[in-house]
């Protein structure tokens, strides 16, 4: 049964795709090619053309899908002089109670013939693809007759060799000659300050203390709202109203917010019934509030003036020399938000103009002053932007420049820069270790032995298995087996989840061909396995079975943005976005190996220039450290390592 039932929600959100395409192939001559035909098809496109409020129903093998017809709004535009456009805003399916979204179906060159009494909208067949039923030849006919329409859809989805026919039929009355499907809901969407409240209902003593400063009203789909949580003066103290999806739409008297009722539980009060509508009209909102318990009713009348909210920045380009990458914002961020592009190597010159849109209605200001986009920046050093909404609210950007020099060549006989705080050392020259991690655990006293990545007497990096004991501190699990790491990217502490420290990879702009280097490896002497290193990283037992070895890779994988876009110790050889890699099959080693290994790609993947992608060069004592288990004593000494490309 419940099979079926998948079948049949997805295939009624299939069916109902009725107006998603017509065949570009079709001829569309009107009646014939004289100027007389064409002059008759624009006036059957007026007697079509307009908004049609109406009911849906599908049926599957014959059988109605829904108990009832499903309400529905189609609109019909002139396409050109000739044909016209079909268009379903926000549609969806309501299943038992649940909404099945398809959202906006809209397809234009639909062929018109017939009279004014009765316009034919022509049969149509095409193959629509659908992303899990796959090809499915869908047939569109219908007419208007007398403000009327009728529309009948024919879908043939193919079922492990079966074909099952999905019929879609829709009726509709023309309701307006006009059509406005504009979606409100955008402009509705803002912060209403208070500029008034009244009440009848309550004693007239009572002080209408809440909404103290206004009512926000945010964007939930086309012509549809949520009201957002705000507290309303009731006795004893306030209730709280909140309400989604309410239903909106345009007329001459302004934004009508359709009349919706919900109930809510108060401690003191029982049961609450808030009945709500209104109207936003010149910049301000008249809002009708009905509250009704057991002991009170409360008609309320809120006034706001409409301020908007956003303080974004809604696009950000720069021009000037030597740019490589355009600006990526930091899609996580909510108040400070890093922003970052990227030069080519040796650019100099620092001065850029940015060009930038910002939320409607917010202000910009740079460095205190307001802030004219297309005025040169010099971005010498990073530059913070800060928008301010109509409401008040600010968001700061601090935009920084790159170069983009990554050869992924490192030799590990360099200066190592020192932490000022904990004292470990770093190689540099974009590429971290997983010392910052150890430091957590020296705090909290459960090691104090050497780093687990240093520089070594021979110039090469060394890296080794701590025993840091294994215990859960509460605030985080401290494991047995740290395994330390040398790798490009960057290092954050993060507690919860210490395999998400490591940010793995820099921006990769050429197709890798080998990765080259060379190694020494020492296992420790005694193996543990963690066997729950999700729950439990802190538990680890010895394992006689197994003997350590290192781990030496370089992945490449897709990225969405160079900056914010990473791998991390959670996912670095199972994500989906690697798209090749090049590994060392390490072993126990009591000299230097030199080492050169392909880049293999992976699921069928291959280089491909329109893509953005990062190159992730990662070396562990322990090849399953990530899984918090090996040999503490384990030393592997890491060198000379490139890529060729």
């Amino acid at each position: 049964m419940r099979k079926y039932l998948f079948f049949y929600l997805f295939s009624m959100m299939c069916a109902v795709t009725l107006f998603t395409a017509c065949s570009d192939d079709d001829d569309n001559n009107g009646n014939g090619n004289g100027n007389d035909d064409v002059v008759e098809t624009v006036v059957l496109q007026n007697y079509v053309v307009g908004t049609y409020d109406g009911s849906l129903t599908v049926d599957m093998m014959g059988t109605p899908v829904t108990e009832d017809p499903l309400a529905q709004r189609i609109f019909i535009k002139a396409d050109g002089s000739e044909n016209v456009e079909l268009s379903l805003r926000n549609f969806s399916i309501n299943v038992g109670g649940t909404a099945i979204p398809v959202g906006d179906i809209i397809v234009g060159g639909v062929v018109l013939s017939g009279d004014a009494n009765n316009v034919t909208l022509e049969e149509t067949t095409v193959t629509l693809q659908h992303d899990l039923l796959g090809e499915l030849p869908t047939t569109i006919s219908g007419n208007v007759a007398g403000g009327v329409a009728n529309l009948t859809i024919d879908v043939i989805w193919t079922n492990n060799g079966q074909q099952v026919p999905i019929a879609v039929t829709y009726n509709g009355t023309r309701t307006s000659t006009e059509v406005d499907d504009a979606d409100y809901a955008l402009t509705l969407a803002a912060w209403y300050a208070r500029t008034d409240l009244t009440a009848e209902g309550l004693p007239e003593d009572t002080e209408l203390t809440w909404p103290n400063d206004g009512i926000e009203i945010t964007y939930a789909s086309y012509n549809t709202v949520n009201i957002s949580s705000f507290p309303i003066t009731f006795l004893p103290n306030a209730q709280y109203i909140e309400l989604e999806n309410v239903a909106i739409e345009n007329s001459t008297d302004g934004i009508q917010i359709k009349e919706t009722t919900a109930t809510f539980e108060d401690r003191n009060n029982g049961t609450v019934e808030a009945t709500l509508s209104g109207v936003m009209k010149d910049n301000v909102l008249t809002l009708n509030i009905k509250l009704v318990s057991a002991q009170y009713t409360v008609n309320y009348v809120y006034t706001g003036g409409r301020q908007l909210t956003g303080n974004d920045i809604e696009s950000f380009t720069v021009e000037g020399e030597g740019i490589l990458v355009q600006p990526e914002i930091d899609p996580d961020a909510t108040s400070n938000v890093s922003v970052v592009f990227y030069v080519s190597e040796g650019t100099t010159n620092r001065s850029f103009v940015p060009t930038l849109t910002i939320s409607d209605g917010a202000t910009i200001q740079l460095n205190g002053a307001d802030y004219t986009s297309g005025t040169a920046v010099d971005f010498t050093e990073a530059q913070s932007f800060v928008v301010t909404s109509q409401r008040g609210q600010s968001k700061t950007y601090n935009v920084s420049v790159q170069e983009m020099n990554y050869t992924f060549e490192q030799n590990f006989d360099g200066d190592w820069t020192t932490d000022a705080t904990s004292g470990y050392q770093e190689p540099g020259n974009g590429w971290s270790t997983s010392n910052a991690g150890l430091s957590f655990i020296k705090a909290l006293g459960m090691y104090s032995g050497e780093w687990v990545v240093s520089k070594d007497e021979d110039g090469s990096a060394k890296i080794l298995s701590a025993d840091t004991q294994g215990r859960d501190m509460f605030i985080a699990k401290v494991p047995k087996v740290t395994s330390g790491t040398v790798f490009n990217g960057i290092f954050s502490v993060n507690i919860s989840n210490t395999l998400k420290s490591t940010q793995f990879g820099q921006p990769c702009i050429n197709e890798p061909r080998t990765f080259s280097g060379r190694y020494k490896y020492t296992p420790g002497e005694v193996y543990y396995t963690c066997a729950d290193p999700v729950n439990n990283a802190h538990k680890a037992e010895v394992d006689d079975s197994k003997v350590d070895a290192p781990a030496i890779n370089a992945v490449l994988y897709e990225a969405d943005t160079y900056t914010f876009d990473t791998l991390d110790g959670t996912n670095l050889l199972t994500s989906d976005k690697i798209a090749a890699i090049a590994s060392v099959d390490g072993t126990t080693q009591a000299d230097y190996v030199d080492f050169s290994v392909d880049f293999v790609w992976q699921n069928g993947k291959s280089w491909d220039a329109t893509k953005k992608y990062k190159l992730a060069i990662v070396c562990s004592s322990s090849k399953d450290g990530d899984k918090f288990s090996g040999a503490p004593g384990s030393v592997l000494n890491i060198d000379d390592l490139s890529v060729s490309f």
